[in-house]
């Protein structure tokens, strides 16, 4: 990418600045809104992995295979919240009459 005094443009670590870089226009909002689902769902995970040690030692292997499962859709959510952010939006093209 070049600027319009024709250098090329750099970010300040020194790597180039590449359009795909961002996300595309309007869909910041739904980034950040990502990135928040993305940090409580890892909140979660960590409190259930402390409570399935407590059980795990205080001899309740049950309880512990039944919070792994929740443990492990938790993740299938996250996988499936970054299918949504990497989804491009279509853009259809007008046809000029």
């Amino acid at each position: 990418m070049r600027e319009p005094n024709g250098q090329t443009a750099l970010h300040r670590d020194g790597h180039l600045k590449l359009e795909e870089d961002q996300p595309p226009v309007g869909q910041m909002p739904i980034v950040t809104a990502a990135l928040v689902i993305g940090i409580l769902l890892m909140s979660i995970q960590l409190w259930l992995l402390t409570v399935a040690l407590d059980l795990y030692l205080a001899d309740n292997g049950a309880d512990v295979w039944r919070i792994a499962v929740i443990s492990g859709l938790i993740f299938l959510g996250g996988l499936g919240m970054l299918r949504i952010l990497r989804r491009r939006p279509r853009v259809h093209g007008t046809t000029a009459g």
